[in-house]
């Protein structure tokens, strides 16, 4: 049973991002995006991973994808609609696709290795919770500040281009 979920939660990930890809309407794309990291959400859920299901959820499909829709809707891009989807990067496209299709045939017939799966197994003393904290606020808290500044950097682009346009109509 465990293993026929999993099956229909990969295959509804990997439709769902196909969909997102390909629709030509930005709020359509964000709709598939949205069913997504629901879908991911459960396939945590299933590797007994709740936190990151959580994360996911209210990160990704909460917040994230909440930005990405206020973008789009400054933006105002109704000539995104008319054109090619891909344009002349079609080739390009397919070919990131089927490099990534390959390299997930490839992880799925090599095994993972030894340190990380012992690893996985051992976990640490304070929980999984504990050890996602350690990390993002030790070693990785600059990155993790820095991916911060990006985002910000991002609503105060969109921002920007909005203004410019406004101002030009």
């Amino acid at each position: 049973m465990v293993q026929a979920v999993f099956y229909y939660l990969a295959i509804a990930s990997v439709l769902s991002a196909l969909l997102a890809v390909t629709r030509r309407n930005p709020v359509h794309s964000m709709l598939w995006v949205l069913s997504l990291f629901l879908h991911v959400a459960g396939i945590f859920l299933l590797l007994g991973a709740e936190f990151l299901a959580a994360v996911q959820v209210i990160v990704y499909a909460g917040a994230i994808l909440i930005f990405y829709l206020f973008v789009i809707m400054l933006l105002d891009v109704p000539d995104e609609e008319r054109g090619d989807r891909f344009g002349t990067h079609w080739k390009f496209a397919a070919f990131a696709g089927l490099g990534f299709a390959s390299l997930a045939y490839l992880a799925y017939l090599g095994p993972l290795g030894e340190s990380a799966t012992t690893q996985a197994a051992t976990g640490s003393e304070g929980g999984a919770v504990a050890e996602i904290g350690r990390a993002l606020f030790g070693p990785y808290a600059l990155p993790f500040e820095l991916a911060s500044l990006v985002l910000l950097a991002a609503i105060v682009g969109a921002i920007v281009l909005a203004k410019k346009k406004a101002d030009s109509s």
